[in-house]
């Protein structure tokens, strides 16, 4: 009796995998797997993935480019796949009191628990807390910070602060700090409302905000804030404008009155 034939099964090869990184980050490139995002969407708009291509997002990319990702990506499927959550999208522009669209840090804001959200980093090369400073491969933390405070606003106005009124945010304290990089990958923001003091000129929040990279905790920022009417708020700078233009004027003349002084003497 013949001993049975053993039987090979053939296992597709694992797709390539790259991370789409904005072509700023040139020192990050140097990681193998990390590709500028001009190369891939000049591969993908090409048709380039014959064996398919696993693609996961990372920071840097303005709109135009996340959204031909997107396109292409549905072109291409199922050869090419965007690892989860998927091709990222940015939080609206009004709630993070920013005038340009590339200067939006986050994406939109979900609730996670009590008084706990959540937001995706979305980082546009262009922002302006990066255009002027990008030293080696990790975002800066003045970059993290604004990212910071966009994501605190954007939680209050959405889920605390939402009446008809304007409003302005005063930031009483900001303290940080920074456990490792964060690098120009995937990210993830928390929230969490540590306190909330209702005061007759305003809610003043104390928050606490966590930033990952997957499992890994990076940076933490805690912060206090007071949401004032606008009303309030014009009426407090004006006085305060008034009251630290006299004080110079006042400065001004103290100084100069001795030299006017020794001036006619002579």
């Amino acid at each position: 009796m013949s001993r049975p034939t053993a039987q090979t099964t053939a296992h597709p090869e694992a797709p390539e995998a790259v991370i789409a990184v904005g072509d700023r980050f040139e020192e990050f490139h140097a990681n193998r797997g990390t590709v500028p995002v001009s190369d891939l969407l000049a591969r993908l708009r090409s048709g380039d993935v014959p064996e398919g291509l696993a693609v996961s997002v990372g920071q840097g990319l303005s709109d135009e480019q996340l959204a031909e990702i997107r396109t292409l990506a549905d072109r291409h499927a199922p050869a090419v796949t965007v690892a989860k959550p998927g091709v990222p999208e940015r939080a609206q522009q009004r709630l993070t009191h920013k005038h340009d669209a590339k200067n939006v840090l986050i994406g939109p804001v979900g609730q996670i628990g009590e008084n706990r959200f959540a937001a995706d980093l979305v980082l546009d090369e262009r922002v302006e807390v990066l255009e002027d400073h990008l030293t080696g491969q990790h975002i800066p933390a003045i970059t993290l910070l604004e990212a910071a405070r966009q994501f605190w606003t954007v939680v209050t106005e959405q889920f605390y602060v939402t009446g008809p009124d304007r409003t302005r945010f005063v930031i009483g304290s900001v303290g940080s700090t920074f456990h490792s990089f964060v690098f120009p990958l995937a990210a993830t923001l928390q929230y969490e409302l540590l306190e909330l003091t209702r005061t007759p000129v305003g809610p003043v929040f104390r928050c606490r905000i966590s930033i990952h990279h997957g499992d890994t905790l990076a940076t933490v920022i805690e912060a206090e804030y007071r949401v004032i009417p606008e009303r309030f708020s014009v009426k407090q700078e004006k006085i305060a404008a008034r009251q630290a233009v006299a004080s110079e004027l006042t400065r001004l003349r103290d100084q100069a009155a001795p030299a006017m002084s020794g001036g006619r003497a002579a």
